[in-house]
């Protein structure tokens, strides 16, 4: 091997995490890195990232598809790193590869449902992934247990990690502004409906209320803008999200469908409670339910109970929570899932074909003990 491992990123929109995690692979892990990366959600206009790190950064074009593969091939990387099966251009480029025996790793966060779409995908993975992805890398036990449904038996864990350093602050939650906090897309699966009923039922039964800042854009902004109590703070850019954390005493986050949800972590470590649907994956390790906030069914009533127990609790209570997130956010970070990578991947690459068949019918998953348990 050389001494560099190169490594080609075949990368969706660019997120503040990823792209930490990204540069922790080459500046601490001494990663060679081609990314070629796609254009962001219009929902989520982030401000370009500094990709100095990278030896290569390309936007992903019609006109840039033309040229991919010799672009990879120029680059002859020892392994990829693909953001998921969904786009089919990437696919013919890591199934090429791998037959070269150039290492290749899917991420993935769906969880298992056990819908149609799922079992089909199971049906269709010896011909479809097994050919282009030697393993995938999840982001807790709920992926897990549908990568090994697909036949890998043995995926990296800890695919999402918050930039827990930047959200680190000092100031005790017991003098924060009294304010509830959502960040996301103003769109139905993130269940705003639900959450304006539930502020709306929360002030009916509260005598001294919070406020409830939205952090975040979509069409059903609308929605939420006539409810009193309700501050709209439009996109908030991944260097502003800490210090508007900052100003809030509880997240909420209600959604009816989250793969996982990294703003679960960051405000763990921001030292904010947490109140959650149960159907966000984040919640699985981020979120101990009556512990640093609450796990809840994705109901108005239920949202709003949660926004009481959580404004009435005293700031004794609220402390103990906000320790305990913290807590829970710094078992796992950027630097970390760096370093677990790299190790992962190197034995992996070194142990060649024979790893590659004995993943497929190993009995269980590995499992990083600084990755918080499911």
């Amino acid at each position: 091997m050389r001494q560099h491992t190169r490594i080609t990123i075949l990368w969706s929109g660019l997120a503040s995490y990823s792209v930490a995690f990204f540069r922790e692979l080459a500046l601490s892990q001494g990663f060679r890195i081609q990314l070629i990366f796609q254009k962001g959600d219009t929902e989520a206009p982030y401000e370009a990232f500094d990709l100095s790190f990278c030896e290569m950064a390309i936007e992903d074009s019609i006109e840039v598809r033309q040229k991919l593969q010799s672009l990879v091939d120029r680059f002859e990387p020892d392994c990829v790193l693909m953001t998921s099966w969904a786009f089919s251009h990437f696919m013919q480029i890591t199934r090429k590869l791998r037959k070269r025996g150039v290492y290749v790793v899917s991420a993935i966060d769906n969880q298992w449902r056990a819908t149609v779409k799922q079992h089909l995908g199971i049906l269709s993975a010896p011909v479809f992934l097994w050919p282009s992805i030697d393993t995938f890398f999840v982001t807790g036990e709920r992926q897990a247990a549908f990568a090994r449904k697909l036949g890998y038996d043995d995926p990296l864990f800890g695919f999402y990690a918050a930039e827990v350093e930047r959200f680190f602050n000092e100031v005790s939650i017991a003098v924060r502004p009294r304010a509830f906090l959502y960040v996301g897309r103003l769109v139905p699966v993130k269940n705003i409906s639900e959450l304006a009923k539930a502020y709306r039922l929360y002030r009916e039964k509260s005598e001294k209320t919070w406020s409830l800042r939205i952090a975040g854009t979509g069409p059903l902004t609308d929605d939420l803008k006539k409810i009193p109590g309700v501050e709209l703070l439009g996109f908030v850019q991944p260097d502003d999200l800490p210090g508007v954390m900052k100003a809030a005493r509880c997240l909420v986050l209600p959604s009816l469908w989250e793969p996982w949800g990294v703003v679960v972590q960051e405000a763990a470590a921001a030292g904010l409670p947490v109140i959650a649907s149960y159907n966000c994956g984040a919640v699985t390790s981020y979120l101990h339910d009556g512990v640093n906030g609450y796990i809840v069914p994705p109901r108005a009533d239920e949202i709003a109970s949660a926004m009481t127990r959580i404004s009435r609790a005293t700031d004794e209570a609220l402390l103990g929570m906000s320790r305990a997130g913290v807590q829970l956010a710094n078992l796992w970070s950027p630097s970390k899932l760096a370093a677990y990578f790299n190790a992962e991947i190197s034995e992996r690459m070194a142990a060649g074909p024979i790893y590659r068949r004995r993943a497929r019918i190993s009995n269980g998953a590995r499992e990083p003990h600084s990755q918080p348990a499911d």
